[in-house]
C-alpha cells in the first residue's frame, strides 16, 4: 500500500516557495510534483492557495483617479455641450 503523504500551503519546500513568491505557478506546481509525489490536482490546489498567501502583489493601475472625478466629468460634459452646440451652429448657417 503506498503512504499517502500530506502537506499544507504553509508546509512548501523553499524552491517552490521561491516560484511562487516570483510569479511562476507552473514551476511551482512541477516542483512540489518533484519533490512531494503527490497528484497534479493536489499540487495545484496547494501552489493556488499558497500564492494567494505568498506571491508578491503587484497593485493593479487605477483606470480613473479617485480625485477629482466629479471636475473632469464636468470638463468633458461641458466639451460635448460646446461641439454640440457648434455642430448644429455650421450646420444650420
Amino acid at each position: 500500500m503506498k503512504s499517502e503523504i500530506i502537506i499544507t500551503d504553509q508546509e512548501l519546500p523553499s524552491g517552490v516557495l521561491r516560484a511562487i513568491e516570483n510569479g511562476r505557478k507552473i514551476e511551482a506546481i512541477k516542483l512540489l510534483r518533484e519533490e512531494t509525489g503527490i497528484g497534479l490536482a493536489n499540487a495545484k490546489v496547494l501552489v493556488d492557495r499558497a500564492a494567494f498567501r505568498y506571491a508578491t502583489k503587484i497593485p493593479s493601475p487605477a483606470i480613473v483617479d479617485e480625485e477629482n472625478n466629479g471636475a473632469k466629468l464636468l470638463k468633458m460634459l461641458f466639451l460635448v455641450t460646446l461641439l454640440f452646440a457648434l455642430y448644429h451652429f455650421f450646420l444650420s448657417a
